[in-house]
């Protein structure tokens, strides 16, 4: 299929390596809809999230299991707490 060529020719490395590039959480979000393997990829190269001081304690718990390597989260007191796209996809 001609339209999956790209995930035939690139492998996981260099499409993290591009992820890594992209400075708005809008343009990874938008990235990581384009296939199941490009959401896995792009969880694994994210490194911060932002989350609501009200976001559930499971909910924190759940986002520790889907971006393993993270290395800081914020905590914005000002956000309101609104459940992303990711818990419809899990």
């Amino acid at each position: 299929m001609k339209s999956d060529l790209i995930n035939a020719v690139l492998p996981d490395e260099l499409i993290e390596e591009i992820f890594g590039h992209l400075e708005s959480k809008l343009s990874r979000d938008a990235c990581s809809l384009v296939c199941k393997r490009w959401l896995s990829l792009e969880r694994l190269s994210r490194f911060s999230i932002s989350i609501s001081s009200s976001t559930p304690e499971s909910y924190i718990r759940l986002l520790s299991t889907v971006f393993v390597n993270l290395r800081s989260v914020y905590i914005d007191e000002r956000r309101t707490m609104s459940l992303p796209v990711l818990c419809v996809r899990l």
